[in-house]
């Protein structure tokens, strides 16, 4: 017995050299909760961050003033936080306000170089709908106006290499949606125009990548969905996905658009490559928020019954959720905050990833080679094997249901290749 620990400890120690990227931690932003007939703030907005490593939570910042919020977006060591009509500014490891500044109308935010670009909209209009502000200190660098060619409000801002694409729905106007992704050139800040999604893609919601196409998520006058494409920076097509409508929240993986079918109140799936609806998933659950973690590619979705509790669900691909954690009120948007990292236990030397690590009952193994046959086996402390399960030709993922098995560490292996450590609480 005492020898099986040295040996598991020994493999173990092989499994930390190296270097490799990793999610940090996952900024969650509670939107908290506003009575708009008592005009008080009952929740407040809040900030919170979940560690992968350990699948625990904390709140690291509460805002007082706000009513609401509406983006969040990390990167550099900072988060920036987009709520009512602030721009927040918090360091990703202290969690300190690090400036802030007033922004009416402010929407989503999206980071480029040393630039935070920021969309806006607000009911009786504003004076412009798009500002690049500094990073170092939230100053404004210049606007894009309505005599630069932007005339609408605007929701997401995705940028693709030194192009800004932004969502404009014109959605204060209810009676005057539109539907175009609009163009910025950042290099020059100059307005490149923009390009009409057809009169099933009014109020876009969510700008998607995937090599240089880009997807967009529509959500019409709320009585269907529409999904476009935009490829060569020309309109490919724009299809209805479902009948009704509800929020925004959608993400693009492994080749599939992810959005809720709201009828089915399930996620559901659109293929890039076929253009046409893929399929229901039918254990997975309706999401608020949703975001993909393409190093441990998962779904972090969120539910929420927007006045006293919410929750965010670690998610496999095909919708099994993985693990939950108790959050605050309507976790509308996420973030991640990706570091390189050494020393790390994991996969170094393979291509296995293991998640949620540690897990409480089902562990997500995924890999990028496809293997033609083989099989993932589980092994304890004392070298005994616990779990075996078997691997389709042309599989590049799987989930193990861990639950029965005792709290501990474990040692996993996919047919010849290096084991990885994983722990079960």
């Amino acid at each position: 017995m005492y020898r099986s620990i040295l040996s598991f400890l020994g493999v173990c120690a092989l499994l930390s050299a190296g270097a490799q990227q990793t999610v940090h931690q996952v900024f969650v932003l509670n939107e908290g909760y506003f009575d708009m007939n008592a005009q008080t703030q009952v929740v407040p907005v809040s900030l919170g961050s979940y560690d992968p490593l350990s699948g625990t939570y904390q709140t690291v910042a509460t805002l007082t003033g706000p009513r609401f919020a509406s983006d969040v977006e990390a990167g550099n060591g900072v988060v920036y936080v987009a709520a009512d009509d602030q721009l927040l500014k918090y360091d990703a490891d202290s969690y300190a306000l690090l400036g802030q500044v007033q922004v009416p109308g402010i929407r989503q935010l999206a980071l480029w170089n040393d630039r935070v670009l920021l969309t806006r909209g607000e009911l009786g209009g504003l004076p412009h709908y798009f500002e690049v502000r500094l990073a170092s200190d939230l100053s404004l660098d210049y606007a894009i106006t309505p005599a630069d060619g932007l005339l609408y409000s605007a929701e997401d801002v995705e940028v693709v290499g030194d192009v800004a694409h932004l969502a404009v729905g014109n959605s204060f106007d209810w009676g005057n949606l539109v539907g175009e992704v609009a163009r910025v050139d950042l290099t020059t800040g100059s307005y490149l125009g923009a390009i009409d999604l057809g009169p099933d893609g009014r109020n876009p919601e969510n700008i998607m990548l995937e090599g240089s196409d880009l997807f967009v998520l529509n959500n019409t006058d709320f009585s269907k969905s529409s999904i476009s494409r935009l490829s060569g920076g020309a309109l490919s097509y724009t299809v209805d996905v479902t009948v009704n409508s509800s929020c925004g929240a959608s993400v693009l993986a492994d080749g599939q658009v992810y959005y809720m079918e709201y009828a089915l109140n399930k996620l559901a799936r659109f293929g890039t490559a076929t253009g046409i609806i893929t399929d229901t998933l039918a254990g997975s659950l309706a999401p608020y928020g949703m975001l993909y973690d393409p190093v441990n590619e998962v779904l972090y979705t969120t539910a929420t019954d927007f006045v006293s509790s919410g929750e965010l669900h670690i998610t496999g691909l095909d919708g099994t959720v993985l693990s939950t954690v108790p959050v605050g009120v309507s976790p509308g948007r996420l973030a991640l905050d990706l570091r390189t990292a050494s020393g790390v236990a994991g996969d170094v030397g393979t291509d296995v990833r293991l998640f949620p690590n540690p897990t409480d009952d089902r562990l997500q193994v995924s890999w990028e080679a496809p293997v033609e046959r083989g099989e993932v086996v589980v092994h304890d402390t004392a070298g005994r094997e616990v779990l075996r399960q078997r691997v389709g030709p042309g599989d590049t993922r799987l989930t193990l249901n861990v639950q029965d098995l005792p709290a501990g560490p474990y040692l996993l292996q996919l047919n010849e290749r290096p084991a990885q450590r994983f722990t079960k609480r």
